[in-house]
């Protein structure tokens, strides 16, 4: 019981802090805001992905590098740090080994009572640093290089973030992105009550919410937003670690913000952070059989021998397609940032 103390106090300072975000779209009160970022590109060649838990699918290469975006917010009584980090996932023993580092050079700053860290779920990034067996058994067991490869980015993003705290605001803007995601599960969902599916338009979540971090000088700090959809553009075919959709998301937003400068550099860190996605892909083609193109069965299954039922979309191939979602999701988060750097402006004339 004793052990749950600490994740419950956690989870009780989560809710507080976004009770109060959700109530203002705009929060006025100041805090010390920090961002940070570093690579966390793991090992790119001979290392079985983690995700699809195909045991073929080892890297031979590289698409879009790997990074691990922090956010702190002091309020003055209590200081919490977001992680964002390009990964299928995030498992206690990478937890406790970031905050053992942290400890060194922190004390009892940034312990388990206000450190949360999020993966993108990625598909397409180096495994074996889960230590567990159900999750490590597909990598062939743990793989040193990409467990240090998480734990060194995230730690450094969080350094980084504690070396860059200044004065500001926090904003909270919802919008919507179409076009973005599809339910995998249709006919699942469709077991639902229907006076539980009469409460939305879709059949997936398509607001896209951001909060955006503005210093005390009106220098906009970073952002994170959460938009429903897995990072699975690029499939279970591809060899190359990637970021995916989200990945590729955030480094665009990070490059305008940045006057396009190097990946992965720059002041301004925007993180795409993973949310309720369990059964919502990117494939917006929906499910399709491999050889004729017609739609698959309600079942999932096609007609011809060995005919296999897949979805993709909305590219001609993976790669386009991790574009184009990208794109999307990148573009509303981009119109909310350059309203807010517009009213900035216009404040700074009156």
């Amino acid at each position: 019981m004793d052990s749950l103390v600490p994740l419950l106090l956690k989870i009780r300072g989560l809710f507080t802090l976004w009770l109060l975000l959700l109530l203002s779209p705009a929060i006025l009160a100041s805090y010390s805001i920090g961002v940070g970022r570093a690579d966390s590109t793991g090992p790119t060649a001979e290392i079985v992905f983690m995700g699809y838990a195909k045991m073929d699918q080892k890297g031979n290469g590289l698409h879009l590098r790997t990074f691990s975006r922090a956010f702190i917010i002091d309020d003055g009584e209590e200081r919490f740090v977001f992680v964002s980090v390009d990964s299928a996932m995030i498992g206690n023993d990478i937890r406790q080994e970031v905050l053992r580092k942290l400890q060194i050079q922190f004390g009892n700053m940034y312990t388990e009572r206000n450190v949360m860290i999020s993966s993108t779920h990625t598909h397409s990034s180096p495994g074996g640093f889960m230590l567990d067996v159900l999750f490590d058994l597909t990598t062939f067991g743990f793989v040193r290089e990409s467990f240090d490869a998480i734990v060194n980015g995230i730690t450094k993003s969080i350094e980084r973030a504690h070396d860059a705290v200044v004065p500001g605001r926090i904003h909270i803007i919802h919008g919507q992105v179409l076009d973005a995601n599809i339910n995998r599960s249709p006919q699942a969902y469709r077991n639902n009550p229907k006076s539980e599916r009469d409460k939305y338009e879709y059949d997936v979540d398509k607001i896209l919410t951001q909060m955006q971090f503005i210093g005390a000088d009106d220098k906009p700090l970073g952002v994170v937003n959460w938009f429903a959809v897995h990072p699975t553009s690029m499939n279970n075919t591809n060899r190359l670690v990637s970021s995916d959709n989200m990945g590729y998301a955030s480094i665009l937003f990070e490059k305008m913000m940045n006057n396009n400068t190097v990946i992965g550099k720059g002041q301004f860190v925007a993180a795409f952070a993973s949310t309720n996605l369990g059964d919502v892909s990117p494939n917006t083609r929906g499910p399709k059989c491999e050889f004729s193109g017609k739609n698959c069965s309600d079942q999932y299954t096609c007609p011809g021998i060995k005919e296999k039922c897949f979805a993709s979309g909305p590219g001609k191939n993976m790669f386009e397609s991790t574009s184009i979602i990208a794109h999307k999701i990148y573009q509303e988060a981009a119109d909310f940032m350059a309203a807010q750097v517009q009213a900035l402006r216009q404040k700074g004339r009156n």
